[in-house]
């Protein structure tokens, strides 16, 4: 069940959409709709990487490229009044090609995992509180406990803001209303704050993603 039946049992089911909701209910009257906080999972990476830069795609004296469609991912941290946040630390860890994380806990059935995959990555806002990645998009996977749509695990902290922990959804894609904690978010507008928005043109596909800390 690659350990997400005891996330599940963590995150009590329902528990982090209730508080995703007071949090926007709240916070929504000072300016912007704060991210929703949404579980790590079990496989944010105990060990991190050698390699951690903001190029998922390629790790160094690798083989290869990483399998897939390559993105990237540009986004702001902001707080709710709109102030950027400048020298937040931004991580994000996800899924390879084959719905794969690069944490050895996640040893669900025969299909490798992408060597040439970074898996990680972190970065620190700039002087605008801008951020960007170059990654894949990620597969879905079953969890044993209910489908997984795909998604990108991120972390941010900032020294006076604290620290947010969610994840993000891609715009459109119809798996997303049958997963169970793409759901347990609610509203439409905490849904919308968990979505990045396609940035059209260009050879690669940009999401854009700003991230707003209660």
């Amino acid at each position: 069940m690659r350990h997400w039946a005891q996330d599940v049992l963590f995150t009590r089911r329902g528990l982090i959409a209730c508080a995703a909701g007071l949090v926007v209910a709240r916070a929504s009257h000072a300016g912007l709709t704060p991210t929703p906080p949404q579980t790590p999972g079990p496989f944010y990476p105990r060990v991190k990487p050698s390699d951690s830069d903001a190029d998922l795609t390629r790790i160094a004296n690798g083989q290869g490229v990483a399998a897939g469609e390559v993105i990237e991912i540009s986004g702001r941290a902001l707080s709710v009044k709109g102030d950027t946040l400048e020298g937040a630390v931004v991580e994000i860890w996800q899924a390879d090609v084959n719905g794969r994380y690069i944490d050895p806990r996640d040893n669900a059935g025969a299909t490798p995992r992408d060597r040439n995959f970074q898996g990680y990555g972190v970065v620190r806002t700039r002087a605008d509180g801008s951020f960007r990645f170059r990654t894949i998009r990620p597969a879905p996977y079953d969890t044993g406990v209910g489908l997984r749509t795909p998604h990108i695990h991120f972390r941010v902290v900032h020294g006076t803001r604290g620290e947010l922990v969610t994840q993000m959804y891609f715009p459109g894609d119809p798996r997303n209303d049958q997963d169970f904690l793409y759901r347990e978010l609610g509203s439409r507008l905490v849904r919308d704050a968990a979505t990045a928005e396609l940035q059209t043109g260009g050879n690669v596909a940009i999401y854009v993603f700003d991230m707003v800390l209660a």
